[in-house]
């Protein structure tokens, strides 16, 4: 848990209205909270489920293609192995474009579709659907 740099032991950051340390579950319902008061002015929030984890994956996507190296986004996270931060690097479709592209580039190779695809009216209507 956080706590204040040169504070008193135990003057935490995220504290409850009690003042003890906020709780996962206590993070989880001031999330749930803030969306459901963001849904009039973003309405596409009421569609998604967003969690603190969705929070954890997107600062560790964005952190991830920024350049920062994954075991620095492992400590950031406070995962205990690797491996669980390597699964952002799977999931990552940015990167994965921009490898294939520098090895493209690298091998002389043009690909053979360079114009990027766009999809029709009625598969995006369907995906919002989902």
């Amino acid at each position: 848990m956080p706590t204040v740099r040169g504070g008193a032991p135990g003057a935490f950051v995220f504290v409850n209205r009690q003042g003890q340390p906020l709780t996962r579950d206590g993070a989880a319902y001031l999330l749930q909270k803030y969306v459901v008061a963001a849904i009039p002015t973003a309405p596409t929030l009421q569609r998604r489920k967003i969690t603190p984890h969705v929070l954890r994956h997107s600062c560790a996507v964005a952190l991830l293609q920024s350049g920062v190296d994954v075991t620095v986004i492992r400590d950031y996270l406070g995962h205990a192995s690797i491996a669980t931060t390597s699964r952002y690097l799977t999931t990552n479709f940015q990167m994965k474009r921009e490898a294939l592209e520098a090895f493209w580039k690298r091998a002389g190779i043009e690909p053979t579709n360079a114009k990027p695809w766009q999809p029709s009216a009625d598969l995006l209507a369907f995906l919002t659907s989902l």
